[in-house]
């Protein structure tokens, strides 16, 4: 499994899809109108955030422990039980995630994590991490236009505790082989160079971790550079 771990609009289900293609695999995107209560989450500022945060992750929690079940060797996925773990610990920490129920999330989200596909999960085998200055974060938030995202000013400051806790999670996290690459001057959507290198750069990745052989590799960038 792969997961693509970034802040909100950065480029998670772009590289999720080009990635999944390229591989000849499934890619599991996130698709917001399967979570009920996420447009209510945030129509208050922090007052809706503190009261439908548990809710709204558990939503996110049954949602992806479903996708996880489903996957294979090289499933791409563009978020992930990691990344809801993320978004529910700034919640915390800003104080708007009730300290008795973090708890309770914390545990069934830690369970979900150890259970998937009735065995003992060792978590995905590459995280691709995308990092990029938080001011294209807040334009690619506004040019994909989510009423839900762009209706309330007061989101910015919440944007960036977002942006902020994704940097404090890679400086940290150690439990699974993982990778950054660096948007500031890329645009792996649009750029045909940019894109084959961070696929090169992904696959010669999974070869490293021997989840892909040299011949898969090499047919790969053959067919793409051709």
């Amino acid at each position: 499994m792969i997961y693509i771990l970034a802040p909100i609009g950065i480029g998670k289900t772009s590289l999720a899809k080009i990635l999944a293609h390229d591989l000849h695999t499934k890619a599991f995107l996130e698709k917001p109108e399967k979570i009920p209560l996420l447009n209510s989450f945030y129509e208050n500022g922090n007052i809706s955030r503190e009261m439908k945060a548990f809710a709204v992750q558990i939503e996110f929690l049954d949602y992806r422990y479903e996708q996880l079940l489903e996957g294979m060797n090289n499933t791409v996925y563009d978020s992930s039980l990691i990344s809801d773990g993320i978004m529910s610990r700034n919640l915390y920490n800003r104080g708007e995630f009730p300290e008795v129920l973090y708890r309770d999330y914390l545990r069934l989200n830690n369970v979900m994590q150890r259970n998937v596909a009735g065995h003992p999960f060792m978590g995905p085998d590459l995280i691709v991490y995308l990092e990029a200055p938080f001011e294209r974060m807040l334009s690619n938030i506004s040019l994909r236009g989510r009423k839900m995202e762009t209706n309330d000013p007061k989101l910015k400051e919440y944007y960036h505790s977002v942006w902020q806790i994704y940097q404090d999670w890679y400086n940290s996290y150690g439990d699974t082989p993982t990778m950054k690459i660096d948007m500031k001057n890329i645009d792996f959507v649009n750029d045909k160079t940019d894109q084959n290198s961070v696929l090169d750069t992904i696959e010669d990745e999974l070869f490293n971790l021997g989840k892909l052989t040299k011949k898969e590799v090499d047919k790969l960038k053959q067919r793409r550079h051709q």
